[in-house]
Protein backbone atom coordinates (compact mmCIF):
# COMPACT_ATOMS: atom_id res chain seq x y z
CA UNK A 1 0.00 0.00 0.00
CA UNK A 2 1.27 3.57 -1.25
CA UNK A 3 0.49 7.29 -0.47
CA UNK A 4 -0.13 9.00 -3.74
CA UNK A 5 0.57 12.74 -2.96
CA UNK A 6 0.53 15.42 -5.56
CA UNK A 7 2.63 18.70 -6.13
CA UNK A 8 1.06 21.34 -8.42
CA UNK A 9 2.93 24.00 -7.37
CA UNK A 10 0.41 26.05 -6.64
CA UNK A 11 0.49 30.01 -7.65
CA UNK A 12 3.41 29.16 -9.37
CA UNK A 13 1.45 27.25 -11.91
CA UNK A 14 -0.46 24.80 -12.94
CA UNK A 15 2.06 23.26 -15.16
CA UNK A 16 4.31 21.69 -12.56
CA UNK A 17 2.84 18.08 -12.74
CA UNK A 18 4.53 15.94 -10.13
CA UNK A 19 3.07 13.11 -8.02
CA UNK A 20 5.14 11.47 -5.34
CA UNK A 21 4.45 8.01 -4.02
CA UNK A 22 5.38 6.80 -0.76
CA UNK A 23 5.58 3.45 0.69
CA UNK A 24 5.61 4.58 4.45
CA UNK A 25 7.36 2.18 6.81
CA UNK A 26 9.24 3.24 10.39
CA UNK A 27 11.16 5.35 10.57
CA UNK A 28 10.61 6.92 7.38
CA UNK A 29 8.89 10.48 8.19
CA UNK A 30 4.84 10.17 8.23
CA UNK A 31 3.19 11.68 5.20
CA UNK A 32 2.24 14.94 7.13
CA UNK A 33 5.72 16.00 7.35
CA UNK A 34 6.48 15.00 3.77
CA UNK A 35 3.26 17.24 2.52
CA UNK A 36 5.05 19.70 4.70
CA UNK A 37 8.14 19.79 3.21
CA UNK A 38 6.65 20.19 -0.39
CA UNK A 39 4.83 22.75 0.87
CA UNK A 40 1.41 21.91 1.96
CA UNK A 41 -0.55 24.85 0.14
CA UNK A 42 1.11 23.56 -2.99
CA UNK A 43 -0.35 19.67 -2.29
CA UNK A 44 -3.42 17.62 -2.48
CA UNK A 45 -4.08 15.76 0.04
CA UNK A 46 -2.73 12.09 0.24
CA UNK A 47 -4.40 8.90 -1.17
CA UNK A 48 -4.03 5.58 -0.74
CA UNK A 49 -3.49 3.50 -3.47
CA UNK A 50 -2.78 -0.14 -3.67
CA UNK A 51 1.03 -1.15 -5.74
CA UNK A 52 2.63 -4.48 -5.55
CA UNK A 53 5.96 -4.53 -6.00
CA UNK A 54 9.09 -6.87 -4.57
CA UNK A 55 10.92 -5.80 -1.33
CA UNK A 56 13.70 -4.38 -3.75
CA UNK A 57 11.23 -2.57 -5.90
CA UNK A 58 10.13 -1.12 -3.27
CA UNK A 59 13.22 0.19 -1.40
CA UNK A 60 14.42 1.92 -4.70
CA UNK A 61 11.41 3.55 -5.14
CA UNK A 62 11.08 4.61 -1.44
CA UNK A 63 14.49 5.90 -2.42
CA UNK A 64 13.66 7.75 -5.54
CA UNK A 65 10.67 9.71 -3.66
CA UNK A 66 13.26 10.59 -0.78
CA UNK A 67 15.45 12.16 -2.73
CA UNK A 68 12.88 14.24 -5.17
CA UNK A 69 11.25 14.99 -1.52
CA UNK A 70 14.61 16.30 -0.68
CA UNK A 71 15.17 18.34 -3.62
CA UNK A 72 11.97 20.03 -4.04
CA UNK A 73 12.35 20.71 -0.25
CA UNK A 74 15.61 22.69 -0.61
CA UNK A 75 14.00 24.49 -3.89
CA UNK A 76 10.93 25.48 -1.50
CA UNK A 77 13.70 27.02 0.96
CA UNK A 78 15.47 29.15 -1.51
CA UNK A 79 12.20 30.60 -2.86
CA UNK A 80 10.88 31.10 0.79
CA UNK A 81 13.99 33.05 1.18
CA UNK A 82 13.66 35.03 -1.94
CA UNK A 83 9.80 35.48 -0.90
CA UNK A 84 10.60 37.55 2.43
CA UNK A 85 13.47 39.59 0.91
CA UNK A 86 11.28 41.54 -1.49
CA UNK A 87 8.62 42.14 1.11
CA UNK A 88 11.60 43.60 3.18
CA UNK A 89 12.28 46.01 0.58
CA UNK A 90 10.41 49.28 0.34
CA UNK A 91 11.29 51.65 -2.21
CA UNK A 92 10.31 51.38 -5.90
CA UNK A 93 13.71 50.90 -7.34
CA UNK A 94 14.59 48.49 -4.79
CA UNK A 95 11.16 46.54 -5.19
CA UNK A 96 12.08 46.93 -8.78
CA UNK A 97 15.28 44.79 -8.05
CA UNK A 98 13.97 42.75 -5.52
CA UNK A 99 10.99 41.53 -7.90
CA UNK A 100 13.70 40.89 -11.31
CA UNK A 101 15.60 38.58 -8.52
CA UNK A 102 12.86 36.97 -7.28
CA UNK A 103 11.91 36.26 -10.44
CA UNK A 104 15.31 34.49 -11.71
CA UNK A 105 14.60 32.84 -8.13
CA UNK A 106 11.27 31.49 -9.27
CA UNK A 107 12.77 30.45 -12.65
CA UNK A 108 15.26 28.94 -10.70
CA UNK A 109 12.99 26.88 -8.59
CA UNK A 110 10.83 25.83 -11.46
CA UNK A 111 13.79 24.90 -13.22
CA UNK A 112 15.19 22.36 -10.27
CA UNK A 113 11.83 20.87 -9.50
CA UNK A 114 11.36 19.93 -12.92
CA UNK A 115 14.85 18.35 -13.24
CA UNK A 116 14.11 16.49 -10.06
CA UNK A 117 10.85 15.48 -11.44
CA UNK A 118 12.81 14.20 -14.62
CA UNK A 119 14.92 11.86 -12.07
CA UNK A 120 11.87 10.65 -10.71
CA UNK A 121 9.49 10.48 -14.05
CA UNK A 122 10.82 6.69 -14.50
CA UNK A 123 9.96 5.13 -10.83
CA UNK A 124 6.88 7.01 -11.59
CA UNK A 125 5.97 5.72 -14.73
CA UNK A 126 6.59 1.96 -13.29
CA UNK A 127 4.00 2.60 -10.48
CA UNK A 128 1.46 3.61 -12.62
CA UNK A 129 1.72 1.66 -15.25
CA UNK A 130 1.00 -1.07 -12.09
CA UNK A 131 -1.49 1.04 -11.00
CA UNK A 132 -3.43 1.28 -14.22
CA UNK A 133 -3.05 -2.58 -15.12
CA UNK A 134 -4.35 -3.19 -11.16
CA UNK A 135 -6.87 -0.68 -11.75
CA UNK A 136 -8.36 -2.16 -15.26
CA UNK A 137 -7.79 -5.14 -13.42
CA UNK A 138 -10.65 -4.33 -10.27
CA UNK A 139 -12.68 -2.62 -13.24
CA UNK A 140 -12.98 -6.30 -15.02
CA UNK A 141 -13.80 -8.01 -12.05
CA UNK A 142 -16.44 -5.45 -10.96
CA UNK A 143 -17.43 -5.61 -14.60
CA UNK A 144 -17.82 -9.53 -14.88
CA UNK A 145 -19.64 -9.96 -11.45
CA UNK A 146 -22.38 -7.43 -12.34
CA UNK A 147 -23.03 -9.22 -15.56
CA UNK A 148 -23.27 -12.70 -13.53
CA UNK A 149 -25.86 -10.70 -11.08
CA UNK A 150 -27.60 -9.64 -14.02
CA UNK A 151 -27.38 -12.94 -15.60
CA UNK A 152 -28.62 -15.08 -12.59
CA UNK A 153 -31.34 -11.80 -12.16
CA UNK A 154 -32.54 -12.91 -15.78
CA UNK A 155 -32.88 -16.47 -14.24
CA UNK A 156 -34.55 -15.84 -11.31
CA UNK A 157 -37.30 -13.37 -13.74
CA UNK A 158 -37.77 -16.87 -16.15
CA UNK A 159 -38.44 -19.00 -12.89
CA UNK A 160 -40.83 -16.14 -11.27
CA UNK A 161 -42.61 -15.64 -14.65
CA UNK A 162 -42.92 -19.02 -15.63
CA UNK A 163 -44.72 -19.58 -11.74
CA UNK A 164 -47.29 -17.00 -12.48
CA UNK A 165 -48.06 -18.62 -15.42
CA UNK A 166 -48.66 -21.75 -13.88
CA UNK A 167 -50.83 -20.13 -11.26
CA UNK A 168 -53.10 -19.50 -14.23
CA UNK A 169 -53.60 -22.88 -15.90
CA UNK A 170 -56.47 -23.12 -13.09
CA UNK A 171 -58.48 -20.51 -14.90
CA UNK A 172 -58.05 -21.72 -18.43
CA UNK A 173 -60.45 -23.87 -20.16
CA UNK A 174 -59.95 -27.09 -21.17
CA UNK A 175 -61.63 -29.41 -23.96
CA UNK A 176 -64.74 -29.29 -21.93
CA UNK A 177 -65.59 -25.51 -21.72
CA UNK A 178 -64.74 -25.54 -17.95
CA UNK A 179 -61.84 -24.51 -16.42
CA UNK A 180 -59.66 -26.75 -13.91
CA UNK A 181 -60.83 -24.33 -10.97
CA UNK A 182 -64.44 -24.93 -11.88
CA UNK A 183 -64.00 -28.47 -11.97
CA UNK A 184 -62.86 -28.76 -8.73
CA UNK A 185 -65.68 -26.54 -7.39
CA UNK A 186 -67.90 -29.46 -8.98
CA UNK A 187 -66.28 -31.90 -6.99
CA UNK A 188 -64.99 -33.31 -10.80
CA UNK A 189 -61.55 -34.25 -11.97
CA UNK A 190 -60.14 -35.58 -15.00
CA UNK A 191 -58.98 -39.44 -15.49
CA UNK A 192 -55.64 -37.76 -16.62
CA UNK A 193 -54.53 -34.24 -17.53
CA UNK A 194 -53.90 -32.81 -20.88
CA UNK A 195 -50.11 -32.84 -22.54
CA UNK A 196 -50.37 -28.64 -22.42
CA UNK A 197 -51.60 -28.99 -18.32
CA UNK A 198 -48.87 -31.79 -17.57
CA UNK A 199 -45.86 -29.07 -19.24
CA UNK A 200 -47.29 -26.26 -17.39
CA UNK A 201 -47.65 -27.13 -14.12
CA UNK A 202 -44.71 -29.88 -13.80
CA UNK A 203 -46.07 -31.70 -10.97
CA UNK A 204 -49.77 -32.57 -11.23
CA UNK A 205 -50.45 -34.10 -8.10
CA UNK A 206 -49.59 -31.25 -6.36
CA UNK A 207 -50.55 -28.26 -8.36
CA UNK A 208 -54.27 -30.56 -8.70
CA UNK A 209 -54.24 -29.97 -4.65
CA UNK A 210 -52.86 -26.69 -4.61
CA UNK A 211 -56.36 -25.92 -6.87
CA UNK A 212 -58.63 -27.68 -4.75
CA UNK A 213 -57.30 -26.04 -1.55
CA UNK A 214 -57.61 -22.75 -3.17
CA UNK A 215 -61.13 -23.73 -4.16
CA UNK A 216 -61.98 -24.30 -0.61
CA UNK A 217 -60.71 -21.45 0.25
CA UNK A 218 -62.61 -19.35 -1.75
CA UNK A 219 -66.03 -20.82 -1.78
CA UNK A 220 -65.00 -20.07 2.56
CA UNK A 221 -64.37 -16.52 1.50
CA UNK A 222 -67.57 -16.08 -0.21
CA UNK A 223 -69.65 -17.66 2.35
CA UNK A 224 -68.38 -15.30 4.89
CA UNK A 225 -68.85 -12.54 2.54
CA UNK A 226 -72.68 -13.36 1.73
CA UNK A 227 -72.99 -13.83 6.04
CA UNK A 228 -71.77 -9.91 6.25
CA UNK A 229 -73.64 -8.96 3.95
CA UNK A 230 -76.89 -10.27 5.22
CA UNK A 231 -76.13 -9.42 8.59
CA UNK A 232 -75.90 -5.65 7.21
CA UNK A 233 -78.91 -5.98 5.35
CA UNK A 234 -80.53 -7.32 8.04
CA UNK A 235 -79.85 -4.73 10.63
CA UNK A 236 -80.23 -1.76 8.04
CA UNK A 237 -83.76 -3.00 7.45
CA UNK A 238 -84.92 -3.76 11.15
CA UNK A 239 -82.96 -0.15 11.86
CA UNK A 240 -85.31 1.58 8.99
CA UNK A 241 -88.58 -0.08 10.14
CA UNK A 242 -88.36 0.50 13.86
CA UNK A 243 -87.28 4.65 12.94
CA UNK A 244 -83.59 4.22 13.44
CA UNK A 245 -83.28 3.91 17.11
CA UNK A 246 -79.99 5.02 18.76
CA UNK A 247 -79.17 7.29 15.88
CA UNK A 248 -76.48 9.75 16.87
CA UNK A 249 -75.09 12.59 15.78
CA UNK A 250 -71.18 12.52 14.93
CA UNK A 251 -68.69 15.06 14.58
CA UNK A 252 -65.26 14.82 13.82
CA UNK A 253 -62.63 16.98 11.69
CA UNK A 254 -64.36 17.41 8.45
CA UNK A 255 -67.10 19.91 8.75
CA UNK A 256 -69.88 17.73 7.73
CA UNK A 257 -71.86 16.21 11.06
CA UNK A 258 -73.07 12.28 10.07
CA UNK A 259 -75.54 10.25 11.44
CA UNK A 260 -75.66 6.96 12.29
CA UNK A 261 -73.79 4.17 14.81
CA UNK A 262 -70.73 3.93 16.26
CA UNK A 263 -69.91 0.16 15.73
CA UNK A 264 -66.32 -0.98 17.60
CA UNK A 265 -65.51 -4.63 16.85
CA UNK A 266 -63.50 -6.72 18.94
CA UNK A 267 -60.96 -9.34 17.01
CA UNK A 268 -59.19 -10.14 20.19
CA UNK A 269 -60.34 -13.91 19.84
CA UNK A 270 -59.87 -14.63 16.10
CA UNK A 271 -57.76 -17.46 15.24
CA UNK A 272 -54.35 -17.04 15.33
CA UNK A 273 -52.94 -15.35 11.72
CA UNK A 274 -49.39 -16.45 12.26
CA UNK A 275 -50.07 -19.45 9.37
CA UNK A 276 -51.33 -17.20 6.93
CA UNK A 277 -48.60 -14.90 6.95
CA UNK A 278 -46.68 -17.02 5.15
CA UNK A 279 -45.15 -16.25 1.26
CA UNK A 280 -46.60 -18.27 -1.73
CA UNK A 281 -44.42 -21.09 -2.69
CA UNK A 282 -42.63 -19.25 -5.26
CA UNK A 283 -39.23 -20.19 -6.40
CA UNK A 284 -36.54 -19.68 -4.21
CA UNK A 285 -34.33 -16.60 -4.39
CA UNK A 286 -37.32 -14.54 -6.12
CA UNK A 287 -38.82 -12.63 -3.39
CA UNK A 288 -36.94 -12.13 0.52
CA UNK A 289 -39.33 -13.51 3.18
CA UNK A 290 -39.28 -10.04 4.65
CA UNK A 291 -40.26 -8.28 1.65
CA UNK A 292 -44.03 -9.40 1.72
CA UNK A 293 -47.02 -7.74 3.37
CA UNK A 294 -50.46 -9.56 4.32
CA UNK A 295 -53.64 -7.64 4.09
CA UNK A 296 -54.94 -8.98 7.56
CA UNK A 297 -55.85 -5.89 9.24
CA UNK A 298 -59.39 -5.46 10.27
CA UNK A 299 -61.05 -2.05 11.57
CA UNK A 300 -61.41 -1.47 15.29
CA UNK A 301 -64.04 1.25 14.98
CA UNK A 302 -66.60 1.94 12.14
CA UNK A 303 -69.32 4.60 11.66
CA UNK A 304 -72.28 3.23 9.94
CA UNK A 305 -73.96 5.65 8.37
CA UNK A 306 -77.52 6.17 7.38
CA UNK A 307 -78.39 8.56 4.40
CA UNK A 308 -82.02 9.93 4.12
CA UNK A 309 -82.73 7.63 1.20
CA UNK A 310 -82.56 5.00 3.62
CA UNK A 311 -79.53 3.94 1.87
CA UNK A 312 -76.95 2.73 5.05
CA UNK A 313 -73.27 2.87 4.45
CA UNK A 314 -69.73 2.97 6.15
CA UNK A 315 -67.81 6.22 6.85
CA UNK A 316 -64.42 6.65 8.35
CA UNK A 317 -62.22 10.48 8.69
CA UNK A 318 -59.43 10.85 5.89
CA UNK A 319 -57.19 13.68 5.78
CA UNK A 320 -55.30 14.94 2.80
CA UNK A 321 -52.14 17.61 3.09
CA UNK A 322 -52.55 21.19 1.52
CA UNK A 323 -50.94 22.03 -0.25
CA UNK A 324 -49.71 18.84 -1.47
CA UNK A 325 -46.63 17.84 1.02
CA UNK A 326 -47.24 20.89 2.91
CA UNK A 327 -47.85 21.85 6.76
CA UNK A 328 -51.78 21.91 6.41
CA UNK A 329 -54.57 18.72 6.51
CA UNK A 330 -57.87 18.42 4.80
CA UNK A 331 -60.32 16.55 6.58
CA UNK A 332 -62.76 14.48 4.60
CA UNK A 333 -65.24 11.45 5.64
CA UNK A 334 -64.47 8.14 3.42
CA UNK A 335 -67.33 6.83 3.05
CA UNK A 336 -68.08 2.94 1.22
CA UNK A 337 -71.13 1.32 0.44
CA UNK A 338 -71.61 -1.80 2.06
CA UNK A 339 -70.54 -4.45 -0.50
CA UNK A 340 -66.93 -2.41 -0.46
CA UNK A 341 -66.66 -2.68 2.99
CA UNK A 342 -67.39 -6.38 3.23
CA UNK A 343 -65.16 -7.18 0.67
CA UNK A 344 -61.90 -5.42 2.26
CA UNK A 345 -63.06 -6.78 5.45
CA UNK A 346 -62.75 -10.42 4.32
CA UNK A 347 -60.98 -10.45 1.17
CA UNK A 348 -57.40 -10.31 2.46
CA UNK A 349 -54.06 -10.44 -0.27
CA UNK A 350 -50.84 -10.89 0.11
CA UNK A 351 -48.66 -8.02 -2.00
CA UNK A 352 -45.13 -9.02 -3.23
CA UNK A 353 -42.63 -6.08 -2.84
CA UNK A 354 -39.29 -6.36 -5.89
CA UNK A 355 -40.98 -9.06 -7.83
CA UNK A 356 -39.11 -10.31 -10.31
CA UNK A 357 -39.36 -8.73 -13.53
CA UNK A 358 -42.11 -6.41 -12.35
CA UNK A 359 -42.10 -2.62 -11.81
CA UNK A 360 -44.10 -2.16 -8.82
CA UNK A 361 -45.66 -4.09 -6.08
CA UNK A 362 -47.47 -7.77 -7.03
CA UNK A 363 -50.65 -8.61 -5.12
CA UNK A 364 -51.83 -12.54 -4.93
CA UNK A 365 -54.93 -13.60 -3.82
CA UNK A 366 -54.77 -15.37 -0.16
CA UNK A 367 -57.28 -17.65 -0.78
CA UNK A 368 -54.93 -19.40 -3.91
CA UNK A 369 -52.07 -19.70 -1.17
CA UNK A 370 -52.77 -20.16 2.03
CA UNK A 371 -53.53 -23.28 4.30
CA UNK A 372 -57.56 -23.73 3.75
CA UNK A 373 -57.14 -25.18 7.56
CA UNK A 374 -55.70 -22.24 9.09
CA UNK A 375 -57.70 -19.76 6.48
CA UNK A 376 -61.29 -21.62 6.78
CA UNK A 377 -61.59 -20.82 10.22
CA UNK A 378 -59.88 -17.18 10.14
CA UNK A 379 -62.77 -16.10 7.56
CA UNK A 380 -65.63 -17.94 9.38
CA UNK A 381 -64.65 -16.46 12.74
CA UNK A 382 -64.55 -12.61 10.95
CA UNK A 383 -67.31 -13.30 9.04
CA UNK A 384 -69.13 -14.36 12.53
CA UNK A 385 -67.67 -11.26 14.56
CA UNK A 386 -69.04 -9.05 12.12
CA UNK A 387 -72.69 -10.27 11.88
CA UNK A 388 -73.11 -10.23 15.42
CA UNK A 389 -72.36 -6.71 15.99
CA UNK A 390 -74.52 -5.63 13.15
CA UNK A 391 -77.13 -7.77 14.46
CA UNK A 392 -76.76 -6.00 18.02
CA UNK A 393 -78.21 -3.08 16.36
CA UNK A 394 -81.38 -4.67 15.81
CA UNK A 395 -84.08 -3.26 17.94
CA UNK A 396 -84.86 -5.96 20.70
CA UNK A 397 -88.53 -6.70 20.41
CA UNK A 398 -90.95 -5.61 23.05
Amino acid sequence: MALRIPYAGGRLGEELDVTVYLFPREPDPPADDVTRALGSWRTWPPRQVDVGGTPEEVECWTAAAASLVRRIAEAERLLGRAERRIRRWDSLVTRRRARARYDDSRADFLAQVRAAAAVYRPVRAVIEVRLAAQEAHARDVTRRAYQEKERRWREVVVRFRQWEARQTVADRPLAGGLTPRQMAARGDGPASWPEEVRAAVGDPVAWWAGVRASVRNRQAEALALRRVLGAIAEAASALEAAGRPGIETIRGNPSEVLRGWWIHFDWSDLPDTGRLRTPPDVPPGSVDANRWLYQLHLPADQIFVAARSAAYGFATESRSKIPPGGYGYRYSWSTRDPERFAEQLIHHEIVAFDAPGHTGPVTFPMADHADPDAYVPYVEAVADRAAARFRALIPRQP
